[in-house]
């Protein structure tokens, strides 16, 4: 699906020839799916757009442009090309479902799902909200956060869900590979 955007910044004045033409753009945006499961509540970027994705992973993105998915400043892989479906594993150069970074990505994002029973991954505003530098209870699980070093990732990923989730009705703990490789869906 397409859909068209206009924006204009006109400086308040009614005349047209006051009107500075650089100051107009249409921006195509396409509709995209991020997970597989649909992951409901990560931050995304792409050109002009931007926002959170929506109950079935729905995310915009900028005909041309990259997409960039993230947790408050925490990263999800690389920026990629926009396109319908974007799993974990094209997140990562060369990304394949056994790709141990995009397992990484997969075990951070169902750790931090707060309803594990349902079909969707879902990441909270309040998880996003605390997933900041500032937040000195992660501010060094960001930093450190290497999802292609099983280490790294462990000791990083396992202070960001402690923190992140102790909110919780219930006890989150880091996701092993295992499951969550069984979770992710094989995608061409």
């Amino acid at each position: 699906s397409k859909c068209a955007f206009f924006f204009s910044s006109g400086g308040g004045s009614s005349d047209r020839k006051d009107r500075d033409k650089d100051d107009e753009m249409i921006v195509v945006a396409n509709i995209g799916s991020f997970g597989d499961p649909a992951v409901q509540g990560v931050n995304y970027e792409s050109g002009a757009l931007s926002g959170v994705t929506g109950s079935n992973g729905e995310f915009q993105y900028e005909t041309g442009k990259t997409v960039r998915f993230f947790i408050g400043e925490v990263g999800l892989g690389e920026s990629v090309p926009g396109k319908s479906i974007i799993t974990p594993q094209d997140l990562v150069a060369k990304g394949t479902p056994g790709s141990p970074a995009a397992i990484n990505i997969s075990r951070l994002l169902q750790s931090l799902d707060s309803d594990p029973n349902d079909d969707v991954i879902t990441i909270p505003k309040a998880v996003r909200t605390a997933a900041v530098q500032t937040n000195e209870d992660v501010s060094a699980a960001i930093e450190f956060l290497d999802f292609s070093n099983e280490s790294a990732f462990v000791n990083a990923a396992s202070q960001l869900v402690a923190v992140l989730t102790e909110d919780y009705p219930h006890t989150a703990t880091l996701v092993d590979a295992d499951n969550a490789q069984e979770r992710m869906i094989d995608r061409p």
